[in-house]
Order: C-alpha cells, then sequence, then structure tokens
C-alpha cells in the first residue's frame, strides 16, 4: 500500500509562541507606560500643585508678617507719644501673626521641611512666626497694662510713691522677662543660615529685637524691684543727696556744691537741709578706711576728710561712705545711703516733669539747666549768691517731681538714661541691697574683672570751672594676642573748647599755680587711666614726645597717670601702650560723666586658640 502525505502537526511551532509571547510583552509594556505616564502626569501635577499651594503659603505668611509689624509700629508710636493704645491696634496685631502662625503649621509645609533644600527656610519662617505670635498674644498685651499702669498718674502723687503699685508693675515686668527669655531661646535654636537672604536677615533683626528689650526689662525689673524697699516700704530710709557740678571735674562726675538729706518712708518722699558745700566742714581725721591702696592714691589730698576732694576716685561707693560719714560727724545721724546726680542729669528730669519756676522768676528748663548751672551763672551771681541760686534750684527741681503729677513712664525713662550715662548713682550700707544696685548699674563701681578695659578719669587741678568746655576721646586699640600676653593702645584726646577771652575770673582762676600768670582760658587736669587687670605699662607720649606717667593701683586694676595742661582751643592726645593677659572677654569701657559726653571707639583683633 503506497504511504498518504503526513498530516499537519496540531502543536504550535516554538516560532510562533516566541512571536505571541513577544506581542504580549510589548503590549503590557506599552499599558504600563502609559500607566507610568498617566501615575506620573499625576504626581507631576500634584508635586506643583503641593509647590503652588506652599508658594501661596509662604506669600501669605510674609503678608501677615508685614502688617503685623506695621499695626506693632502704630501702637509703639501711641505708646510713645503716651496716648492710651487701643484694642483694634492690639486686636489687628494678633489676627495676623495668629494667620501666619497657623499657615506656617499646615501639613505641605511640615512636609517641605523635610526637604534638604527648602526645608531650613522654612523651619526659620514657621519659627519667626511662632515668635511673632507669642510676642502677640503674651508680651504686647503685658507691656499695654504696664503702659496704663504708668501713665494712668497715679504712681506718684503729692510727694508720696504708690508702693502696691511700683511692686505690681515689678511682677508684670518679671513675667515679661520671662516670656521674653523663652522666645529669644526659640529663636536662637532656628536655622542660623539659609538660601534665603532676606528670611536670614529678618530673623537675625527679630532676635536682637527681642534680645534688647529682653536686656531693658531686666534692667527695668531690677530697679522697680529695687525702688520698693527703697523707698521705704518696711521703714523709714535716709539718703544723702548730692548735687554734682561737673564744670569741676571730680573721679564720679564733678565737685559737690550742692547737698540734701532725702527721707523715704512707706512711700512718702521728703527732702531737708539743702545747703552748699561750704557748709559741710573738713574733719580733723579721716571718716572712713578703704585701706592702705586708697591711702596712698588719695590720702595727701584728705579725700576722706572733706567734702572737695570726697569723689577723686571714680569708686562712687568710697565717696557715698565719706558723704555719709561727713554727715554723721556734723549731726550725728546714720544715713543708710546715698544718691548723686548732676545738671545734665536734672534736665532729664525736667523733660519729664516741665519747666519749673525758681524764686527769682527764672525759669528753668530742660534745655537751659546745663549751660545756665555751669557758665551763665558765673558771669552774674558772686560766688555766695551763686551758691544759693543752686540750693534754690537743687529745691525747686525736687520739688516739681514730688509735687506734682507727671506722666510716670517719661520719669522712669529719664531716669534709667541717667543711670545708664552715670548720672545717678546710689550706694546703700545694706549689703544685699547694695549687691542688686550693681546688678542694676546703679551702684557706679570700679568693678574688680579681669579682661580689656580701660576707663578714662580726669580730675580738675585748676581750682577753676573750667571743664563746662572739655572734650574727651578715648580709642582703646587692642592687638592680637600672642604668648598669653597681647600689645594694646589707649590713645586719649582732650580738648579746651574755651574762649580765649570774656570768661568770668571764678571759673577761668588758677587757684593751683596763684603765683604765676597763666594765659586766660587754661586749665590743669590729671588724667588717670583704669587699665586691665594685670596690665603693664608698655610706653607713653603727649603729643608724640615720650611721657612717663606714675603709676598706682585701685579696686585690682593698674592706675596710670599725668598731669596735662591745656591752652584754650588746643587739643592734646596722650598715647599710652600696654601689655595685657590674652582674654577673649568684650572690652570694657565706662565713661565718667561730665559735661560734654565722651567719645569713645574699640577696634579689637581676636585672640585666635
Amino acid at each position: 500500500m503506497k504511504a498518504g502525505k503526513a498530516g499537519k502537526d496540531p502543536r504550535p511551532s516554538r516560532k510562533g509562541t516566541v512571536a505571541r509571547a513577544r506581542a504580549f510583552a510589548a503590549l503590557m509594556l506599552r499599558r504600563r507606560h502609559r500607566a507610568f505616564l498617566w501615575g506620573a502626569g499625576a504626581v507631576a501635577l500634584l508635586a506643583a500643585a503641593s509647590a503652588g499651594y506652599l508658594v501661596w503659603e509662604v506669600r501669605a505668611v510674609q503678608s501677615n508678617l508685614a502688617a503685623a509689624q506695621v499695626a506693632t509700629d502704630r501702637l509703639q508710636t501711641e505708646m510713645t507719644r503716651h496716648r492710651r493704645p487701643s484694642a483694634d491696634v492690639l486686636g489687628d496685631i494678633r489676627k495676623h501673626t495668629a494667620a501666619a502662625r497657623s499657615t506656617a503649621s499646615t501639613p505641605v509645609w511640615s512636609a517641605a521641611e523635610s526637604l534638604p533644600l527648602m526645608g531650613p527656610p522654612l523651619r526659620s519662617a514657621r519659627g519667626l512666626s511662632v515668635a511673632a505670635d507669642e510676642m502677640a498674644t503674651g508680651v504686647l498685651p503685658e507691656a499695654v497694662r504696664l503702659h496704663q499702669m504708668l501713665t494712668s498718674g497715679q504712681m506718684v502723687h503729692q510727694d508720696r510713691v504708690d508702693l502696691r503699685r511700683l511692686s505690681a508693675a515689678t511682677d508684670l515686668l518679671g513675667g515679661v522677662r520671662r516670656q521674653l527669655t523663652g522666645i529669644e531661646t526659640s529663636l536662637n535654636g532656628l536655622p542660623g543660615s539659609t538660601v534665603v537672604g532676606r528670611l536670614n536677615t529678618a530673623r537675625q533683626r527679630l532676635s536682637d529685637r527681642v534680645a534688647r528689650l529682653s536686656d531693658s526689662v531686666s534692667e527695668a525689673e531690677a530697679t522697680t524691684r529695687l525702688l520698693v524697699p527703697a523707698l521705704g516700704a518696711t521703714g523709714p530710709r535716709s539718703y544723702f543727696l548730692a548735687f554734682q557740678n561737673n564744670a569741676e571735674a571730680r573721679g564720679t562726675g564733678g565737685l559737690v556744691g550742692t547737698f540734701g538729706i532725702l527721707i523715704a518712708d512707706r512711700g512718702r518722699v521728703t527732702l531737708h537741709n539743702f545747703a552748699s558745700d561750704d557748709t559741710l566742714p573738713r574733719t580733723a581725721t579721716p571718716v572712713a578706711n578703704f585701706g592702705p591702696a586708697f591711702d596712698r592714691r588719695y590720702g595727701g589730698a584728705e579725700s576722706a576728710q572733706g567734702l572737695a576732694n570726697s569723689n577723686l576716685s571714680a569708686h562712687f561707693p568710697y565717696a557715698a561712705q565719706i558723704w555719709a560719714g561727713l554727715w554723721q560727724r556734723l549731726t550725728g545721724q546714720r544715713l543708710d545711703g546715698a544718691i548723686a546726680t548732676d545738671p545734665v542729669g536734672l534736665a532729664r528730669v525736667l523733660e519729664a516733669t516741665g519747666p519749673v519756676r525758681l524764686p527769682d522768676g527764672k525759669q528753668l528748663t530742660a534745655e537751659n539747666t546745663v549751660e545756665l548751672t555751669e557758665s551763665t551763672l558765673y558771669a552774674s551771681y558772686s560766688n555766695i549768691e551763686r551758691k544759693r541760686f543752686l540750693v534754690q534750684v537743687a529745691q525747686s527741681v525736687a520739688a516739681a517731681l514730688l509735687r506734682r503729677d507727671h506722666d510716670s513712664v517719661a520719669l522712669l525713662h529719664s531716669l534709667r538714661q541717667n543711670a545708664n550715662d552715670g548720672r545717678l548713682r546710689v550706694w546703700s550700707r545694706d549689703a544685699s541691697t547694695e549687691s542688686a544696685l550693681e546688678k542694676a548699674g546703679l551702684a557706679g563701681d570700679v568693678p574688680e574683672r579681669r579682661g580689656p578695659f580701660a576707663y578714662l578719669v580726669v580730675n580738675n587741678s585748676a581750682g577753676n570751672k573750667m571743664d563746662y568746655y572739655l572734650g574727651r576721646s578715648l580709642t582703646y586699640e587692642l592687638g592680637p594676642c600672642q604668648g598669653g600676653t597681647r600689645s594694646s593702645v589707649v590713645r586719649i584726646r582732650l580738648t579746651n573748647a574755651a574762649p580765649a577771652a570774656g570768661l568770668p575770673p571764678l571759673v577761668a582762676l588758677r587757684s593751683d599755680d596763684p603765683k604765676h600768670s597763666h594765659p586766660p582760658g587754661s586749665t590743669s587736669i590729671w588724667l588717670s587711666l583704669y587699665a586691665s587687670s594685670g596690665a603693664r605699662f608698655a610706653g607713653g607720649t603727649l603729643d608724640g614726645r615720650r611721657l612717663l606717667l606714675s603709676s598706682t593701683e585701685e579696686r585690682g586694676h593698674p592706675v596710670l597717670g599725668t598731669q596735662v595742661e591745656l591752652l584754650p582751643g588746643q587739643t592734646r592726645e596722650v598715647d599710652i601702650r600696654l601689655l595685657e593677659p590674652a582674654s577673649e572677654r568684650h572690652p570694657v569701657v565706662p565713661t565718667q560723666p561730665l559735661a560734654r559726653p565722651q567719645t569713645t571707639q574699640v577696634h579689637m583683633q581676636p585672640c585666635v586658640k
């Protein structure tokens, strides 16, 4: 039988299977690609939406913080002009800071904070919003309360300070200080530098503002906390009240020309025994003992025996104890402390109280007090008449301060300015109170401290009243550290701005050298530089010529001194080179309170470890 043709194999061939598999795979790949594209598109759209939403949030935060700043400036203006701040302004600030804080706390914002580039600026912006809102809800309302408390006219009224209200104000200040400390800590914890320069600047600006405000509130709290016991909360307190005339320079400011006794008893303040300096006689023996270093430096001038040279030292507690000792030696009364101010300080008080009319009809104002008491008076009054007039000035300003209803905010501001400039100094016999006075910046002490220090102090050696015309500048140049020391230079310029003619004899006299003639308007200054503890004198010049200086010690500081003669219109320069112990501490450069302010510059090269 003949074999037939074989039939087709029903199983698919290997080649066809591979082709179909490839086609299926391609189909699935296209579907996956479309799905990926759809997914990627959806993610891109979501990211774009989130980014757009985030940009909107950032702009909303910026807008609300800017609006809050405008409202805050308006509130500050109202308070500065002593108007009652409106509730609407405070509400405006709160509304905008709350909106900024809320906007910076959304899930989108929080998620974006984890991104490497965007995270730091977003965290910083949220931190700024939180700080601004805490200021608006915590600090500003308390500031408004304090402002209303002080401007109500009930804090000081008819010779009496309301100690209950003063205590309440102190507690309020303490609460504000604690809030500011918390805000300051939070701001310091934010990213210090981000890619957004404007944000870095805003964070630093707010941080600096909060730090300054915190310092001011701390000073105000310390001052008001001291006032309650000082004003006799638990019984009478008595103080020697000295008015220093810085037309004749002394270490603490000026010659004590007028004084009185201040009594404070449960907030009621009275003033007694106003008199000129010549009514407090010199004693045969010292009324205070400050140790051998003081005796070596000031014993020859009998500083602890009479009012005229009682404050040659710049350390106010020395002078205050001498004043109290002189009064006790004369009257037997043991005083609790001493207070000092000067014509510049009186002028600032008159800015708060308004002008004062004197018994002779003259009007004493903030603008004319310094010139009248330190210059004009000498041309129109004899020495006896002038002393009597100055007593009347002191009495009239004291009466205006105690008996008028006035703006307590403005008065406290003037007193704080005086304290900062050294024109209000207080000493207390009580050790704990004296320590608090030091912390509050009211003690006028020469601090026993290590680190860079330069304190220019001048004392009038001519026995005249020429220091009304004295100009001073000090430049402290601290070089690099090497081998545990650093080379420094203190450049001091003294200028006699007095006219060459027309000065009254009492102003221009030269009682230091009456047997010789001197050019009219000339004067003599004893210059002292309190240098850094441990510093060594490395050389000095006067107007470029080699100068030898005397060297003593006070309060742990070497004190370098020399006599400087000044002709009218003359400027002289004293350069003092020092070898100081190396230190990273911030330089301290106190300023002696005289009629004209001192110009001070400090240039410091860092110590490289």
